[in-house]
């Protein structure tokens, strides 16, 4: 981590600063949650690195998945330089909170992290490529308000004409998304994508197992090996889980960077805004369909089948669109059953 910092550079901005008044209790002082383990965290005001744990009456209160500490929290804390742990008194309002649905069919989610300027959805270009997969993950970020930025990775993989086709293809898919390809291995392209990442800015990498997440955080910090990386399957360019808990690092240049574990399942819990975000285009033509409450699937008037059949529309965007939407009303009625159920 680079030392020292001020609060600012390490994301400490106006948002939070107005959250601090005479109420807050002295000897309390800001810090942001860099990693959590079981039972306790790690703490950090931007110069120095505590661990921490919650006070009991904090504990108490949690009543939800949103009531838990995750990484990129900014917390009040005391005892931050004395004792074994420093304590974790109350948690600042958050900008934003990045989640999704559990692995399973139990209806509930899991906070990834919190106060992200911009989420890069790291996917790769060889064997795992999987344009529905790719709006998947768009879709979670969107539904958080959170700016998604597309990183391509293993571009030296494929041959030149295969590689534009396939960014081509992309392009097309997610005409709304900045979508930047490049390469840990030869380096081709890495230039612009460490243009990205700004000073004490917030940054989210997410992505399946074996993308090149870990190893393009190596390539940012200029120091090989820095974060322990596994191979990849070369049967299915499946990789192992190299990061197994959320951590938030800091870059040479002072931009703030969140790793994440790879994800083996993603579902949609009230994904419905950013279902919408993800296909906007397709957004835009359900206003034009003849009926109000249009199912889009094989419907009179539906301006966006028009839109598929004539070709502006790519049609396995489309099914997509058509598979999340149903997914994230499954997930609606299971909710409002089980709210049923516990009345």
């Amino acid at each position: 981590m680079i030392t020292p910092m001020t609060l600012e550079q390490f994301g400490f901005t106006p948002w939070f600063q107005k959250q601090l008044d005479a109420s807050v209790s002295e000897g309390w002082k800001p810090a942001r949650i860099t990693a959590v383990h079981k039972g306790w965290c790690d703490i950090s005001d931007g110069d120095d690195t505590r661990p921490a744990k919650t006070t009991g009456k904090l504990r108490r209160a949690a009543r939800e998945t949103n009531d838990y500490l995750t990484v990129g929290d900014w917390v009040l804390a005391s005892n931050f330089c004395e004792g074994d742990f420093a304590m974790i008194h109350s948690v600042l309002e958050r900008q934003n909170t990045l989640k999704r649905k559990t692995a399973g069919k139990e209806v509930s989610h899991q906070l990834i992290a919190a106060n992200i300027d911009t989420a890069f959805v790291v996917h790769t270009l060889d064997m795992g490529f999987n344009l529905p997969k790719l709006e998947r993950y768009l879709s979670i970020v969107n539904e958080s308000g959170i700016e998604p930025v597309v990183l391509l990775c293993k571009k030296d993989l494929l041959p030149a004409k295969e590689l534009k086709a396939r960014l081509a293809e992309v392009e097309a898919r997610l005409p709304n998304v900045p979508v930047f390809a490049f390469s840990n291995t030869s380096g081709s392209g890495l230039k612009k994508v460490q243009k990205l990442f700004e000073p004490a800015k917030t940054y989210c990498l997410l992505g399946a197992s074996g993308v090149g997440k870990t190893s393009l955080i190596n390539s940012l910090l200029g120091e090989e090996d820095l974060y322990f990386t596994l191979p990849v399957r070369e049967s299915d360019g499946k990789g192992i889980h190299t990061t197994t808990w959320r951590e938030l690092i800091v870059l040479n240049n002072g931009a703030l960077v969140i790793d994440t574990p790879g994800m083996r399942e993603l579902g949609h819990l009230d994904t419905g805004a950013g279902i919408k975000d993800t296909f906007d285009e397709l957004t835009a033509l359900a206003v034009q369909c003849q009926f109000r409450d249009c199912a889009h699937t094989k419907t009179k008037g539906c301006a966006i089948e028009a839109a598929v059949e004539a070709g502006t529309i790519p049609k396995a965007r489309y099914e997509n669109f058509i598979r999340m939407r149903q997914e994230t009303a499954a997930n609606e009625r299971s909710v409002r059953e089980k709210g049923w159920k516990n009345k």
